[in-house]
């Protein structure tokens, strides 16, 4: 699947020196507001030694990682959901996203980073909330036709509209599937998933991870990380040994938007490449062929599996498939982390 993780924050929090890093772009970083206007965009290939591993046993040079998509958001303003600073052009990127990574400064002791916090979740609740209110206004007229599917939506929309009011994201609010379907057309921006990363000062940059306010919180000084990028990849983990860092900038984002998405990532291998793919838990191996190609999906009949791990240890599909590890499965079976597909289907 393509992921396309958003990062906002407010002016200078350090969002496009993280994007710098994470992409090794060289987009302005300079410390004034709205020095990001039109989102800068970069991919990036999420790491992943397994690849290597598989293309090994199997003989093939080509490999082809996850890639997630970063896109740097101008910097979002008390009052921006009434238009201040960039306004709606700011919120309308957020709206495409499929995650949010939310930068929080706190690399200097006199900063309010719970005040940029608060900032940005309000201003995307009251976007909300005005997003809401034209829904309802709108159901409810056809609600009074004696419209079933309307009147629906105009109770879910009250319920909503009474959580954002209250304070709370739309995220807050205890929905039933069929509920969530009637707020998915409007996108709305507190109900996106979302992570923070937390750019601390130097000495800080190799605390481990925690969560906040629920969420997955990643450490990360974002100056450093930048100027790390622009060395050489020996010279990069060298430097990283020494300070006490464990992972690197990309590694600690990619892995956040992979948890506070749910992702789990499967294989592919032909004669030519070997691939890996990206897909939320708990689908089927159905809508896992999908991720590959439609016709796939469509002419679905089984899947073989295998796991990396069985295929690297033991060398060969053959060794795999004569121990007995190689299984045939259908199409309601939900794959799991790390395992090796391949689809039967008719063309």
């Amino acid at each position: 699947m393509s992921v396309r993780c958003g990062i906002v924050g407010t002016p200078n929090a350090g969002k496009s020196t993280l994007f710098n890093a994470l992409t090794r772009a060289n987009v302005p970083a300079e410390s004034f507001p709205f020095c990001t206007i039109e989102p800068n965009t970069g991919s990036v290939a999420v790491p992943d030694p397994r690849l290597q591993a598989i293309a090994k046993v199997v003989g093939v040079e080509k490999i082809i990682p996850i890639a997630l998509e970063f896109v740097d958001i101008a910097g979002l303003v008390q009052g921006a959901s009434q238009g201040e600073g960039l306004g709606n052009r700011f919120l309308s990127h957020i709206r495409e996203m499929d995650v949010i990574a939310h930068v929080v400064g706190r690399f200097d002791d006199q900063s309010d980073w719970r005040g940029e916090i608060d900032i940005v979740n309000l201003e995307l609740m009251l976007a909300d909330l005005a997003t809401v209110s034209k829904a309802l206004d709108k159901a409810t007229r056809l609600a009074r036709t004696g419209d079933k599917n309307s009147i629906s939506a105009a109770e879910t929309l009250s319920k909503v509209k009474l959580s954002l009011q209250s304070g709370q994201p739309a995220s807050a609010t205890e929905l039933n599937p069929s509920e969530k379907d009637v707020l998915q057309p409007l996108h709305l921006l507190s109900n996106k998933q979302k992570f923070f990363v937390m750019n601390v000062a130097e000495d800080e940059a190799c605390i481990s991870e925690n969560r906040f306010e629920g969420n997955v919180a990643v450490p990360i000084c974002a100056e450093i990380e930048s100027e790390l990028a622009k060395m050489p990849m020996k010279d990069q983990n060298l430097f990283r040994l020494e300070m006490g860092y464990d992972r690197s900038a990309i590694d600690s984002v990619v892995q956040a938007a992979y948890r506070t998405l749910d992702l789990s990532t499967f294989f592919t291998f032909n004669e030519t490449e070997v691939r890996a793919w990206a897909m939320p838990k708990g689908l089927t191996a159905k809508a896992a062929a999908g991720y590959i190609h439609t016709d796939m999906e469509k002419g679905f009949i089984r899947v073989e599996v295998m796991p990396c791990e069985d295929l690297v240890s033991m060398g060969s599909e053959i060794s795999v498939r004569q121990a007995g590890k190689l299984r045939i499965e259908g199409k309601n079976y939900q794959p799991q982390e790390g395992e090796i597909l391949r689809v039967r289907f008719n063309h």
